[in-house]
């Protein structure tokens, strides 16, 4: 089946919704998980936030007049991040997925390499990111906490809240840890949403980001020297916005800090796979990622 792919735009962001409402809770109710997302709005609020982004290229696959599919580049110097990458239940099947991805690689050209991230149990995504040369560099837990179920935390004292006028020192923190340019997420979190720094005295040693959302409020991106101080991250933001759910995706490989969300309440949703296309390599700090803007 032949599609037409195209820039989405604000005409299409309510169906885009729905389209990722049906497909993340199709897919995962397919393989024995619960929902994704409990509202639809949930949906359609990530199409918005996607399309008020700015510089992402937003894809839309269009068969006769109808959205079979979309996915979603966002550039950060010489590292984009792809996803989500969703096709519409109607029209899997149909290769609607390898075409916006042969029309997202050519977009990306320009790139040296390119990440996403997989959930472990859809065998179908991993087959077409591997068939396009996306490899598993690392694996990463899905994480959740139920607001009215998790521990009442208290604020860190190491940790505050990140203003415009300090933009650039926690850039400049995070730039060379990350190998990725993402002063404008967050510029984006800073603006709608809470960026918390880990300080020792003058020092940061590290920060995280926080985007609250009609349904839950996503943890994440993180990067911190260590366990320590990504445990105070979460703890703080957990105290913050005590009561509401939350969503993150830690590395696998950060055993201690696992556990110490485990403590706080936090359960593991899925396994993911951090999948690369190129020679980017996560480094050895701490890192946690959430979905949007900074979904990979």
């Amino acid at each position: 089946m032949k599609a037409q792919i195209r820039n989405m735009t604000q005409a299409d962001t309510d169906r885009v919704g729905e389209i990722l409402y049906e497909s993340f809770n199709a897919g995962a109710a397919k393989h024995g998980y619960a929902r994704k997302m409990q509202r639809v709005e949930t949906g359609k609020s990530w199409a918005w936030s996607m399309l008020h982004y700015g510089s992402n290229e937003l894809l839309i696959a269009e068969v006769e007049n109808r959205i079979a599919g979309i996915c979603c580049l966002n550039p950060r110097g010489n590292l984009g991040g792809v996803g989500p990458v969703v096709v519409n239940p109607y029209f899997q099947g149909y290769r609607i997925g390898s075409q916006l991805m042969d029309a997202l690689l050519k977009r990306a050209e320009n790139l040296q390499s390119l990440r996403l991230i997989q959930e472990a149990f859809n065998p179908a995504s991993f087959s077409l990111f591997y068939s396009f040369n996306f490899l598993p560099v690392a694996s990463l837990l899905d994480l959740f906490l139920d607001g009215g179920a998790g521990q009442r935390l208290d604020p860190c004292s190491n940790v505050t809240e990140l203003t415009a006028k300090d933009l650039d020192a926690v850039h400049t923190y995070d730039s060379p840890r990350s190998k990725s340019d993402r002063r404008k997420d967050l510029a984006y979190y800073v603006k709608w949403g809470k960026v918390f720094v880990y300080r020792d005295q003058s020092q940061i040693r590290g920060f995280l980001a926080c985007l609250p959302g009609s349904g839950s409020v996503q943890l994440g991106p993180l990067l911190a020297e260590g366990e320590e101080e990504a445990g105070c991250l979460f703890q703080h933001a957990s105290a913050v916005f005590k009561e509401r759910d939350c969503q993150t995706r830690v590395m696998a490989r950060d055993y201690l800090l696992v556990k110490t969300l485990m403590g706080f309440g936090f359960k593991v949703y899925c396994l993911d796979n951090l999948m690369v296309r190129g020679a980017w390599r996560p480094g050895q700090h701490i890192e946690a990622f959430g979905i949007f803007p900074e979904g990979v």
